[in-house]
């Protein structure tokens, strides 16, 4: 199943699925910056700490996202699949 669509530079979440990994991942964010920000002593720290893990948090995001996405020019459903196939 296809929850994304591939886009010239990043995947478009096209499913419900897809938009609550997206608003969870975002969420995940928020909550690690204000994690980082609270032990940080200057902007610096808390600038490269959440850098550093907001890279490796997209990294993975991306990953799933390509994993489980389509091109905009191929059908996305199984049943479109199957007719182009033949």
């Amino acid at each position: 199943m296809r929850f994304f669509t591939r886009k010239p530079f990043y995947p478009v979440p096209s499913s419900i699925a897809a938009w609550v990994l997206t608003a969870a991942t975002l969420i995940y964010l928020v909550a690690l910056f204000i994690d980082i920000d609270r032990r940080s002593h200057s902007v610096s720290d808390t600038l490269i700490n959440f850098v550093f893990n907001a890279l490796l948090v997209a990294a993975a995001y991306i990953a799933v996202a390509f994993v489980f996405s389509s091109r905009d020019d191929q059908p996305s459903t199984p049943e479109a699949e199957s007719s182009t196939s033949e």
